[in-house]
């Protein structure tokens, strides 16, 4: 069984789940292997004790079988990713781009925090793994290095102008009460046509190993093509119109908790999870508390036409005759109908087709009539306590747009040493 420290792991901000994607638990069988060169990349090489290693820790934070069969299939997918890598180590230091020590020794402080230890308990924390330090210390500086050269080269290319501002600020603020989705994506580029079958194998791939019980979000850190890689894949809350046509018809059919993909579009294939979806109240089910109150009117299953149309009739009597729940406390109510209090109650934690109605109701509103089981029933709510989220601001889309923009140039020159770089992939 994991320990406790990998639990607090799994949980911490998403820049340090990134970096501990970098770098290797290594089973001591594997540990013990003799190292021969799997890829050469210009000067530089990968050995098969490297790839060994990142694919062990793959597959133990992606809680995947520790087997084989497993790691087998994935070096394909884990040594295209250490090649990149290699080549973004390469490109850093022909423009004289490093990472300081105090840049690597803060993000080291901040996992050792991150996972509940002590100062200075990471040491211990690695070695117990099986994991040298230096290994790790390796790996921040490369994510750093490559991160502070593409700011260098593109920062001028990637401007954000107040229109571009406006543009999406208008466009959030049409479609805020429209209901939004909570979304995880992994992308895998199509730069070109040659790219687009071995994309595809490899999107089908990580499809397999999510059917196969694989974390979502440890699997986007390890091989999503986007900036949304260094969280897990998430793109926070979405609205209408912010994703490609063919990912939002996929949207529509899904339920919160599902995984679609591959899915095809320009730029290459995306791995959708649906995590949770606001309902045009403005918020989740999730974050909506209320005071309920519950009329029930008695109604047979065998009930006749005229019976059911007369139930009604009373349920219309009451929604108009009762206008907040203070006067549902000392009303007496036709029809054989009674009212029962509910209480303090999450919308989320209440049956599925219950959530829609009480999304739409302010405080001393009440739904339209529901069929339930042994009868028809009113839904009354008394107080309504929700965490809805507001817009960001000005600066918050700026940032995001230019890490948007950096991050389609990022992919372009990654392409761009790609083609001309010496790869010799002997594995």
């Amino acid at each position: 069984m994991k320990d406790n420290a990998i639990n607090h792991y799994r949980r911490f901000v998403a820049p340090l789940m990134a970096i501990m994607a970098t770098f290797a638990i290594c089973a001591p069988v594997l540990a013990q292997e003799e190292a021969v060169v799997a890829a050469v990349v210009d000067e530089g090489s990968i050995t098969s004790v490297d790839l060994a290693q990142r694919t062990n820790l793959l597959i133990f934070f992606s809680e995947l079988p520790r087997t084989q069969e497993v790691a087998q299939r994935l070096y394909p997918q884990v040594l295209n990713i250490m090649i990149d890598e290699q080549l973004q180590i390469q490109a850093a230091k022909a423009h004289n781009v490093k990472a300081t020590t105090r840049e690597v020794d803060e993000v080291l402080a901040n996992m050792e925090r991150g996972i509940g230890l002590p100062p200075g308990g990471l040491d211990k924390y690695l070695a117990d793994k099986g994991v040298e330090k230096s290994a790790l210390q390796h790996q921040e500086e490369a994510r750093i290095v490559w991160s502070k050269l593409v700011v260098r080269k593109f920062s001028s290319q990637a401007t954000i102008g107040d229109e571009e501002i406006d543009y999406t600020l208008n466009g959030i603020t049409e479609n805020q009460g429209k209901p939004r989705n909570l979304v995880s994506e992994i992308f895998l580029a199509v730069d070109d046509a040659t790219q687009d079958e071995q994309s595809k194998q490899g999107a089908m791939r990580i499809m397999q190993q999510l059917r196969s019980g694989a974390s979502f979000d440890a699997l986007a850190r390890a091989f999503s093509q986007n900036a949304s890689a260094a969280t897990g894949g998430d793109l926070g809350w979405l609205v209408p119109g912010q994703l490609d046509d063919q990912i939002e018809q996929k949207l529509n059919d899904m339920r919160p908790g599902q995984v679609e993909g591959p899915i095809r579009t320009l730029d290459g294939y995306h791995i959708i999870a649906l995590r949770d979806r606001r309902l045009p109240g403005g918020s989740s089910p999730n974050e909506v508390t209320v005071d309920l109150r519950q009329i029930n009117i008695p109604l047979s299953a065998q009930a006749t036409e005229d019976e059911i149309k007369s139930v009604l009739g009373t349920a219309e009597q009451i929604r108009t005759g009762i206008a907040n729940c203070a006067s549902l406390a000392t009303a007496a109510l036709p029809g054989g109908a009674r009212a029962a209090n509910v209480g303090r109650v999450r919308i989320g934690d209440l049956a599925a087709p219950l959530q829609a109605p009480l999304m739409g109701l302010q405080a001393n509103q009440m739904s339209q009539p529901l069929r339930g089981p042994n009868g028809v029933m009113l839904l009354m709510v008394c107080e309504r306590e929700s965490q809805t989220a507001g817009l960001p601001s000005r600066a918050q889309i700026k940032d995001k747009l230019f890490r948007e923009k950096i991050d389609l140039l990022a992919r372009r020159y990654l392409r761009d040493l790609r083609r001309a770089a010496f790869l010799d992939i002997r594995r």
